[in-house]
């Protein structure tokens, strides 16, 4: 059975509580105070928490507040102890997260409907949790599946013709038959059937390596100092062959201290789906406007292009969203893979909207170092 912390300064009342509770099976921890519930928790995380209002040093109602502000701990149901005149405290205990409450004196079938109703309760919420990371999972190995398959079957196609060109050429060099203008049109067909391949073969490639990049995503920050001059240096120099113009907006001689690997890795993403989606007609321009507002690097990105057709922002940060489903290997995930380097490794926040300039990314990210915080 489950397990349950029991909290009240009264040995009676614990002592009670424990009798109704292990009758039925479930296993309690007992705690005289709120802090020392609070120790309990910390080694050993309950999944139900029966706690009295009104205690000495910390009331249940300080112990659920504490127990709320810490992402570990606030998914734990909190059930308050109540006397049936204290319906002002009562109200402070829903206020502050409490689920239910639990009247004195005691009445052992009320307990237990009660505590039996949040496990029921906590199950629901496991089996839902279940169900979606399951749908979840279902929706990726589906997209994995088809951004490897088509590019695969396509090179096995393209490979299994190459094989027939050359056993037809072979069969005709055995047999003496074999003419020039023959070799000729063989050796065009097995050029272009190896090169359909590559190309295939590239596109599962890359989209491996984007598989690899999306976990790397989630990584912890590796800050350094770094000159925003060196990122504007690469940049131009990763994209100068691209007839892609990067104009920077703002100092960048300053230094600052963020994971500079992963910033690089932002802009590139951006400046490679300008490059995939944006600039269909128009001038390959990007303008990223680096200012500085106290402790934190504002960075802007547009690239003046068509923006977004066919998908909402919302939509565009979901793995495997693209408006060039099937073509030139664009798989949906650069967009997902940049707003998990900027919320991740890059501890910031961004938005993303529509404009007259093409799609703007907004990008706020921390650049000081702790000690200068």
């Amino acid at each position: 059975m489950s397990d349950i912390l029991i909290v009240d300064d009264m040995p009676e009342n614990l002592q009670v509580l424990q009798l109704i509770l292990r009758k039925e099976g479930y296993k309690v921890l007992a705690a005289r105070g709120g802090d020392i519930a609070l120790g309990i928790v910390k080694k050993h995380q309950p999944e139900l928490i029966i706690t009295d209002i009104k205690m000495p040093n910390m009331s249940g109602i300080e112990l659920c507040k504490v127990l709320k502000s810490d992402n570990s701990t606030t998914a734990i149901p909190v059930i308050f102890v109540s006397a049936y005149e204290d319906s002002e405290s009562l109200v402070q205990a829903f206020e502050v997260g409490g689920v239910d409450y639990i009247t004195k004196p005691y009445k052992p079938a009320e307990i237990i409907a009660r505590v039996n109703t949040q496990f029921k309760l906590i199950e629901a919420q496991k089996l839902a949790v279940k169900q979606q990371l399951s749908k979840a999972i279902n929706q990726m190995v589906m997209g994995i599946a088809h951004e490897i398959n088509t590019p695969l079957g396509t090179s096995i196609t393209s490979n299994t013709f190459l094989e027939g060109v050359m056993q037809e050429l072979q069969s005709a060099l055995t047999a003496g038959t074999l003419t020039q203008d023959g070799l000729v049109t063989g050796f065009e067909q097995i050029k272009d059937s190896s090169a359909l391949c590559s190309r295939n073969l590239e596109k599962v490639a890359k989209f491996v390596s984007l598989l690899k990049s999306v976990s790397q995503s989630e990584r912890d920050s590796s800050c350094a100092d770094v000159k925003l001059q060196e990122i504007e240096t690469r940049l131009k120099k990763d994209f100068s062959k691209q007839d892609v113009q990067i104009q920077f907006v703002g100092n960048t001689t300053t230094e600052i201290y963020v994971d500079g690997q992963a910033l690089v890795e932002v802009l590139s993403n951006l400046v490679e789906n300008s490059i995939a989606h944006a600039w269909i007609d128009h001038d390959h321009l990007a303008t990223i406007t680096f200012t500085h507002s106290g402790n934190n690097l504002h960075v802007n990105y547009t690239d003046n292009g068509i923006g977004l057709r066919g998908v909402s922002t919302q939509e565009l940060l979901k793995p495997f969203v693209t408006t060039k489903r099937g073509n030139a290997g664009h798989v949906g995930l650069s967009a997902n893979l940049t707003a998990n380097l900027i919320s991740g490794a890059l501890n910031g926040e961004f938005s993303v909207k529509n404009t007259p300039q093409g799609l703007e990314w907004d990008i706020q990210i921390p650049i000081d170092a702790p000690d200068n915080a």
